[in-house]
C-alpha cells in the first residue's frame, strides 16, 4: 500500500516538475548567439512538446564536459549553436533505454529538447529515424552531384556534413581510403562523418634491391615498390612482406596516425629463385582466368614463382573478380567463386581480414589504388589510363613535397600527366607534418589545379621512428630537403643528408615577387611603378626527350620561367641520332593552346603539340591599348596624340542629288574620331525630251523642237 502511494506521488511531483517547465533550461534557439555575442536567427521552429517549446535534430559536434555544454549542427541551417546540461536533463538512447552525457559521442545524430529562455537542454536522446555504419572501409566519399557510397549503396553528402578527425572538423577530401570511419545520416542523407581509425606513412630505407618487387603490408596496403615511395597505411601493428625475384624479407612495424615509420632493408636475405606448383579451382568452369596479365590455362597445376601475384576471372552472366595471393610453398590448392550479376546488391558493411596465410587470396582493400607509374598501367583496376596531354597542377603549398599513390612526383610548385580515377596526394615538408588528400580526376579533356592549405607545424621532438638494422659501410645515398624556404627576395638553402649523418647544403635562388594588381601575391610588398624590362636566357636547355627552360629576369628581381618545348627528333636511318628512339610513320595531330597571353605591349605565343611529343610555336600579335582618361588601364602608358586610321560608316554617309549635297562619316579606327566630307551636289542632266536623266525634273529652259529637228534643244544646266 505505502509503495503504491510513493509511486504516485513520484509521478505527480515529476508532472507538477514537467508541467512548470522546473526541470530543464533552454536557450530560445530562434534568438541564439553567435561567438561574437550577436543575436541571429537559427532558422529552427517552435514546438509545444509537454513543457518543452523547440526542438531539434541535430548532429553533435563536441561534448565539453568541463563546461557541461554541448555544440550542435542544424543540417537544415548549416548553422552551430551550443546549448548547456544539468543533473536534470534526460538522456536516452534511441531504443529510450537510460544513458549519460559521457556516451553521447561527437557525430552522433540526436533528437534534442529545450526550452526558450536559457540555453539549457531538457533532453537528448540518439535519434530513433538515424542510421549509423559503425567503423567501415567500403566506402567512397568522392560521388558526382556531392553523393557518397557505402557499399552498394549512394547517398547523398551535403557541404553541411560534420566530417570529424581527432575531434577537428575536416574536409572530405582529408579522409583516404585506408581510414576507418563511422558514417550516420537519416534516409538517403549523410549527417556525420567520424574518422575512428586514422592512416600513417611508410617509408623504405635502402630498398634497391627491392626495386621493381612488391611491398605488402598485412593485407591492407600490396603496391609495387619504387625509389622514395612514401605509402598511406592504416594506423596499427603489421607484418611487412618484400618481395622482388629471389630477394624477399618480413618486417615488423608499427604505424601510428599522421606519422612516418622509417623500415630499414638492409638486411634483407639472397634466396635462390623458388616456384610453386599451384592447382586452381573456379567457379563457373571455363571461365577466362589472367595470372598477371596473362591469360592462363587451369587444367592443370600452373608453375608460378614465389611472390605476389595478380589473379583475373571474368565469366559471362558473372561479376568479374579480382584478387591477389602470395605464393609461398611448393604446392598449394587455391577455389574461386564468380557471384551472379544482379540489378541492385544490398550494401555490404564489413571490414578485412587480418589474418592472411601465405597462399590464401588476398584481395586488395575495396578503396586500394596502386602507384601510377608513367607510361606503365596502373596495378589497380580501378585506375583508368591516361588522358592525352592534360596534366594536374599542384600550386600550393609552396616548397612542399609531392607524392602521388605513394610515388615522389617533385617540390611544389609541380605538375603531373593527368590519369583518370581516384588517387591520395600526399604533402610533406621538413618540421610539419605530412597531410593526406583523396582526389577524382576524370577524362573531361581538361587540365586541372589543387591549391591545398598550408601544413601545420611539427612537434620538433618527434622523429620518425626506424624499424630494421643499421649498415656500418654503405655509399652516401642523400635525400635532399628545402630546409630553409626561399622568399621573394632572399635566397633558400637545400640540405642533401645521408643516413649516416653526413650532409652538405645548396642555395636555392630566391623566387622573385609575384605581383597581381600592383601587390605581390607572397608577402604583399607593393609593386614599384615601372615596367619590367627582362633579360631572357635559355637555363635549361630542352632536348628531344625533355622540356627545356627559359627564365626572364627583371633589374628589380622579380623573374619568371617559361617552359621550352622538347626539340624534334633527328632521325637518320630510322632512328633519333639524339635519343635513339626507333622513328614510326604517322601524321602529326595537333592540339592548340595559347601558352603566352597577348598583351598590349607583348606577343602572345601559341603552342601546338602532337601526342608524338612534336610541337610547334606561332606568335600571337599584341592587343590593342585600352585608353582610359588618357592612359592605358593595363600597361599604364599615356594615350599618344592620334594618327587617325579612317574608315567610311555607310550609315552615317548620305549621297549627293542633283540639287542637294551629300556627306561621307569617316571614324577613326583607333580613336573613335569622326570626320564628315561633303559630297556637292550632282546638277541636272538633262536630256532631248527637256527631262533630268537622274531624277526626272524638267528643264525651265526647254523648247520643243521645230519640224522634228533638235534645235534649241538644252541638254544640262
Amino acid at each position: 500500500m505505502h509503495g503504491r502511494i510513493s509511486k504516485a506521488l513520484t509521478v505527480i511531483t515529476i508532472f507538477a516538475l514537467l508541467a512548470t517547465g522546473c526541470t530543464s533550461q533552454a536557450y530560445n534557439i530562434g534568438m541564439a548567439k553567435d561567438k561574437e555575442h550577436k543575436v541571429i536567427d537559427t532558422g529552427f521552429s517552435a514546438s509545444t512538446v509537454g513543457s518543452y517549446d523547440s526542438a531539434d535534430t541535430a548532429v553533435v559536434m563536441t561534448v565539453d564536459q568541463d563546461n557541461s555544454g554541448i555544440i550542435f549542427m542544424n543540417m537544415d541551417t548549416g548553422r552551430q549553436y551550443t546549448l548547456y546540461y544539468d543533473g536534470t536533463t534526460y538522456v536516452t538512447d534511441k531504443y529510450d533505454g537510460p544513458m549519460s552525457i559521457s556516451q553521447i559521442r561527437a557525430g552522433d545524430v540526436v533528437d534534442v529538447n529545450f526550452l526558450k529562455g536559457k540555453r539549457q537542454i531538457a533532453s537528448i536522446k540518439q535519434s530513433p529515424d538515424a542510421w549509423v555504419y559503425d567503423s567501415i572501409d567500403n566506402y567512397d566519399l568522392g560521388g558526382l552531384n556531392k553523393t557518397a557510397s557505402i557499399g552498394n549503396s549512394t547517398y547523398s553528402l551535403p557541404d553541411e556534413a560534420v566530417i570529424l578527425s581527432e575531434g577537428k572538423r575536416v574536409e572530405a577530401m582529408e579522409i583516404v581510403s585506408q581510414d576507418l570511419v563511422t558514417i550516420r545520416g537519416i534516409d538517403r542523407k549523410i549527417y556525420s562523418v567520424n574518422v575512428e581509425r586514422g592512416h600513417g606513412y611508410l617509408r623504405l630505407r635502402n630498398e634497391q634491391a627491392l626495386i621493381g618487387g612488391w611491398i605488402e603490408v598485412g593485407n591492407k596496403v600490396i603496391r609495387e615498390i619504387s625509389e622514395d615511395m612514401l605509402l598511406v597505411v592504416p594506423e596499427g601493428s603489421y607484418q611487412v612482406a618484400l618481395s622482388n625475384g629471389g630477394v624477399s624479407s618480413i618486417k615488423d612495424v608499427v604505424i601510428e596516425r599522421d606519422r612516418e615509420t622509417v623500415l630499414d632493408v638492409s638486411d634483407i636475405e639472397i634466396v635462390q629463385d623458388k616456384t610453386g606448383r599451384i592447382l586452381f579451382t573456379v567457379n563457373p568452369a571455363g571461365a577466362d582466368v589472367s595470372i598477371d596479365g596473362e591469360l592462363t590455362d587451369i587444367s592443370s597445376p600452373v608453375e608460378l614463382p614465389y611472390g605476389i601475384h595478380k589473379i583475373h576471372m571474368e565469366a559471362d552472366g558473372y561479376d568479374s573478380l579480382t584478387k591477389y595471393i602470395q605464393v609461398g610453398s611448393e604446392y598449394a590448392k587455391i577455389s574461386f567463386e564468380l557471384e551472379e550479376k544482379k540489378e541492385e546488391e544490398a550494401p555490404t558493411i564489413s571490414g578485412n581480414d587480418l589474418t592472411v596465410p601465405p597462399l590464401e587470396e588476398k584481395e586488395i582493400p575495396e578503396l586500394e589504388y596502386a602507384p601510377v607509374k608513367d607510361p606503365e598501367p596502373s596495378v589497380s583496376d580501378n585506375t583508368i589510363s591516361a588522358t592525352k596531354s592534360n596534366k594536374v597542377y599542384i600550386d600550393s603549398p609552396k616548397g612542399v613535397e609531392v607524392y602521388l599513390d605513394g610515388n615522389y612526383v617533385g617540390i611544389a610548385p609541380v605538375s603531373f600527366k593527368k590519369n583518370a580515377g581516384k588517387h591520395t596526394i600526399t604533402l610533406e615538408k621538413s618540421g610539419y607534418k605530412k597531410k593526406s588528400y583523396t582526389i577524382y580526376l576524370y577524362n573531361d579533356g581538361e587540365d586541372v589545379t589543387y591549391s591545398f592549405s598550408e601544413l601545420e607545424k611539427d612537434e620538433p621532438t618527434k622523429e620518425p621512428s626506424v624499424s630494421g638494422n643499421d649498415v656500418d659501410k654503405h655509399k652516401h645515398e642523400y635525400a635532399e630537403k628545402i630546409t630553409k624556404a626561399p622568399t621573394c627576395v632572399d635566397k633558400g638553402e637545400k640540405t642533401f643528408k645521408c643516413e649516416c649523418g653526413d650532409s652538405y647544403t645548396e642555395e636555392v635562388p630566391a623566387k622573385g615577387h609575384e605581383f597581381v594588381d600592383g601587390e605581390c601575391t607572397v608577402c604583399h610588398e607593393k609593386e614599384p611603378e615601372h615596367e619590367h624590362e627582362y633579360t631572357e636566357e635559355i637555363t635549361k636547355e630542352p632536348t628531344c626527350t625533355e622540356e627545356g627552360e627559359k627564365t626572364y629576369t627583371c633589374e628589380c628581381g622579380y623573374s619568371r620561367i617559361e617552359s621550352i618545348d622538347k626539340t624534334a627528333h633527328e632521325y637518320e636511318n630510322g632512328e633519333c641520332k639524339n635519343c635513339h628512339e626507333k622513328e614510326s610513320e604517322h601524321e602529326h595531330v595537333y592540339t592548340e593552346k595559347i601558352t603566352t597571353e597577348p598583351t598590349c605591349t607583348k606577343e602572345g605565343e601559341k603552342t601546338y603539340t602532337c601526342e608524338c611529343g612534336y610541337s610547334r610555336v606561332e606568335s600571337i600579335d599584341k592587343t590593342a591599348h585600352e585608353y582610359e582618361n588618357g592612359e592605358c588601364k593595363n600597361c599604364h602608358e599615356k594615350e599618344p596624340g592620334c594618327t587617325h586610321n579612317y574608315e567610311k560608316i555607310d550609315t552615317e554617309s548620305v549621297d549627293s542629288t542633283c540639287e542637294v549635297e551629300g556627306k561621307i562619316t569617316f571614324q577613326c579606327k583607333l580613336c573613335s574620331n569622326t570626320e564628315v566630307r561633303t559630297i556637292p551636289a550632282k546638277g541636272h542632266n538633262y536630256g532631248n525630251d527637256g527631262k533630268c536623266t537622274n531624277c526626272g525634273a524638267a528643264n525651265p529652259d526647254y523648247k520643243p523642237p521645230v519640224d522634228g529637228t533638235t534645235e534649241g534643244a538644252e541638254t544640262n544646266t
